[in-house]
């Protein structure tokens, strides 16, 4: 437990380095041949991307997506010159210069982006090389098939844009049986082919477990690597948890049988109880729907070896456990944990996704890096 005379109220985020490094090694040899290409998008999924890229890096990573340009130029100053990043939302005429200032590599999703890339390029010696990604049935970003057409035939265009990667985006990958993988898969074999010859890339992590045919020359995890499962057989993967929420314990009491806890006093005790208010609430990326109500106790905190129950309302800085029958003695301090090993049950009774939960920790929680 805590020493009472050291603890802070402000909740923690500990993220383990040594499981991020081991979760890239695990899904690098699921992949094998096939390289890997780290998704550090929204911050590292909400883990710091400065630390989780060097992380990967020393992992042996040398790929990296992210969504925007200033991510981009973030990364780029943490882990130096030697890897690609490529940037999924293309080039906007606002982030030219920090395409050329950082090398990062902009991903072609329309014919606009590619000539408009291809007239900034022109008074540049040395431009990035750039990827072209064809939506093959997502319907989001992407060359949609009416322009892979023209991309097929303008072989000065081509030419110019300089690629290195083909690739597109899965959007079921998670469900092994869903017809609209294989469909995909043979949208974009059949654009492909009228590409240049060039790394190909469709896997992201649940495409990972579809197994080869899916891999080509490079898959792009996310969720993965920071240990959230993606599948409909969770049971298979085998990624170790990366995050956990430290919530201190900043006061002890008791609460009489009748009366309500916390807002809108969803919560009404039966018998005579004692709680603990540790210090994080939505603001630390709590999810609400993680209370607990008269009808409804949809999750527990691990509290030293135990489990304890969410009682009441989770308001914005705090939530209340119930610690009536713990065994043993909690003090000021003590960390409550959330997620970790419960991040997938816990973004379910929460009505979320893990990648949701994920990327709305740690805004305001102090983050700590472990290598354990």
């Amino acid at each position: 437990m805590a020493d009472v005379k050291s603890y802070s109220s402000r909740p923690v985020l500990t993220v383990n380095l040594t499981s991020l490094a081991a979760n890239y090694k695990y899904l690098a040899a699921m992949a094998a041949p096939a390289k890997i290409g780290a998704s550090v998008k929204a911050d590292a999924y909400g883990l710091g991307a400065v630390v989780v890229g060097r992380a990967l890096y020393g992992a042996g990573c040398r790929i990296f997506f992210v969504a925007h340009a200033g991510e981009g130029k973030i990364l780029r100053q943490a882990i130096g010159a030697k890897a690609s990043i490529y940037v999924l939302s293309g080039n906007t005429p606002q982030d030219t210069a920090i395409f050329f200032g950082s090398k990062l590599k902009p991903v072609i999703n329309s014919l606009t982006q590619a000539r408009d890339w291809v007239k900034a390029c022109k008074p540049v010696k040395h431009a990035p090389r750039t990827a072209l990604h064809f939506d093959t049935g997502i319907n989001r970003l992407g060359i949609p098939p009416e322009e892979a057409e023209i991309f097929a035939s303008e072989k000065p265009l081509l030419e110019a844009l300089d690629i290195d990667l083909v690739m597109s985006h899965l959007a079921c990958s998670g469900e092994a049986g869903h017809p609209l993988n294989t469909k995909q898969l043979a949208r974009f074999k059949k654009v492909a082919g009228q590409m240049p010859m060039v790394p190909l890339s469709l896997a992201n992590t649940g495409g990972v477990y579809l197994g080869s045919k899916y891999h080509f020359k490079l898959v792009r995890p996310g969720i993965g690597l920071y240990g959230g499962k993606v599948t409909d057989n969770p049971d298979a993967e085998k990624v170790k948890p990366v995050v956990e929420l430290h919530a201190p314990v900043l006061q002890i009491k008791t609460v009489k049988a009748g009366e309500t806890l916390g807002y809108n006093a969803t919560f009404t005790a039966e018998n005579d109880m004692k709680v603990a208010i540790v210090s994080a609430g939505y603001a630390d990326g709590l999810p609400v729907n993680l209370s607990g109500s008269d009808k409804r106790i949809v999750t527990s905190a691990r509290l030293g070896k135990s489990r304890v129950s969410v009682v009441g309302r989770v308001s914005m800085d705090y939530t209340i456990l119930d610690i009536t029958d713990y065994d043993g003695f909690v003090e000021l301090g003590a960390k409550a944990v959330f997620f970790g090993e419960d991040l997938e049950k816990q973004s379910a009774h929460a009505s979320m996704l893990n990648y949701e939960v994920m990327t709305h920790l740690g805004a305001r929680c102090r983050k700590i890096y472990v290598n354990e």
